[in-house]
């Protein structure tokens, strides 16, 4: 749901500041001061791409592969790993890719209509030590791209490859120089695939198109190694992968979004994503869904749960105030949850401006952890130039 909305957003800044005249195969993002995600979002012509319409259309492993009739689509990987020294991580592996225009004939091996955005993370939480990466290529002439069987997405040396000729297991590769982080780490069969929203449909907005396709694989096992200024961890742990194409905006109403993608030690996970209006309201289109231990799917509607943030903390160097620790409440599973972020200073703060990162889970109230998980929040914006931070 929401990260094709944050796909069009970081594209359009990208674009923006001209960063797709590539020189090496990837470039650093332009500073995000420039733009918010919302501000962004619904740019362009949508003529001539398709859109999300009948629930019950995807179809696996044919559609773990790409769909370059529609503006934009990513697969979006988070998880929390833990070494044999107890020492804990998050991290966050992205490729999104973005049409510029539908389909057509290529005339050389370096025309193309496709661009291609990469984000990488790491979360040292035991050294309270965030850092992110980011890079752009064009979907041509090798830079960027991917295949759908064996299944592979890359950009330059960063990638998430299939093994085998099936989809799963995983290999996700990661390295960043200037940031000094790096990713080795092997994901296994877990939970089966989840369709999100209505058989894979998920809504956006009331207008008929106006959704996008959406699954999820909720619990991924994990072992592999991250490495932090030039030292190796051995880990192990959860990963969650998310997947969407789409063609559609943000209503004009909506400010931004917050999702929760939440792995309980009980072997249950929780999705839910909360699309706020400008009062603070919640859009009829939120959602989420309850997986059970077996993989079976519980949908989760707007009437069905409630989010509020408890604690926020501000951004010496933004300024923004984001809300790290949350109650959730989905009443008729008899949750209620405290939220909370593993560190504050997760914000990401690239072509466009949002906060991800890694989150621990306890009963509402206090008490021992539940769970760890992932939140993305955005449309959070800083304050008045004229007004105390």
């Amino acid at each position: 749901m929401r990260r094709t909305l944050l796909a069009m957003a970081v594209v359009f800044a990208a674009l923006a500041a001209g960063v797709f005249w590539l020189r090496g195969g990837h470039e650093a993002a332009p500073p995000a001061d420039t733009a918010t995600v919302v501000s962004l979002l619904g740019s362009g012509d949508d003529d001539g791409f398709r859109r999300a319409a009948r629930p019950g259309d995807i179809r696996l492993p044919r559609d773990h592969g790409s769909h370059d009739d529609y503006r934009s689509e990513w697969w979006y990987f988070t998880g929390n790993l833990t070494s044999a020294d107890a020492r804990e991580f998050g991290f966050q592996l992205t490729f999104f890719r973005f049409a510029l225009a539908p389909p057509q004939p290529r005339e050389s091996g370096w025309a193309t209509n496709q661009v291609y955005m990469a984000h990488f993370a790491v979360a040292d939480r035991t050294a309270d030590d965030h850092r992110v990466a980011e890079r752009f290529a064009r979907g041509a002439a090798g830079l960027a791209g991917i295949t759908g069987k064996p299944f592979n997405v890359w950009l330059d040396d960063w990638s998430a490859a299939s093994t085998t000729a099936e989809f799963l297991p995983l290999q996700l590769s990661a390295r960043d120089t200037a940031t000094g982080i790096a990713l080795s780490l092997r994901l296994q069969p877990g939970k089966p695939p989840v369709l999100q929203g209505d058989r894979g449909l998920s809504a956006k907005g009331a207008e008929p198109g106006n959704a996008s396709w959406y699954y999820s694989y909720t619990r991924l096992p994990a072992a592999g190694v991250v490495a932090v200024d030039g030292v190796n961890f051995e880990v192990t742990g959860l990963a969650w992968l998310d997947r969407e194409w789409s063609t559609s905006s943000l209503a004009a109403d909506v400010v931004g979004w917050d999702w929760f993608g939440l792995q309980l030690e009980d072997g249950r996970d929780l999705m839910l994503y909360a699309l706020r209006h400008r009062d603070g309201s919640l859009a009829p289109q939120s959602a989420g869904s309850l997986v059970g231990t077996d993989g079976s799917r519980r949908a989760i509607w707007r009437d069905d749960f409630s989010v509020a943030p408890t604690k926020a903390w501000r951004s010496p160097a933004t300024g923004v105030s984001w809300p790290t620790e949350w109650r959730v409440r989905v009443p008729d599973h008899g949750l209620e949850l405290d939220v909370r972020a593993a560190l504050d200073d997760q914000e990401q703060d690239v072509a466009v401006r949002y906060w991800e990162g890694a989150v621990d889970i306890f009963p509402a109230g206090g008490g021992a952890r539940l769970g760890r998980g992932y939140m993305e929040l955005t449309g959070y914006r800083r304050p008045p130039a004229n007004r105390p931070r």
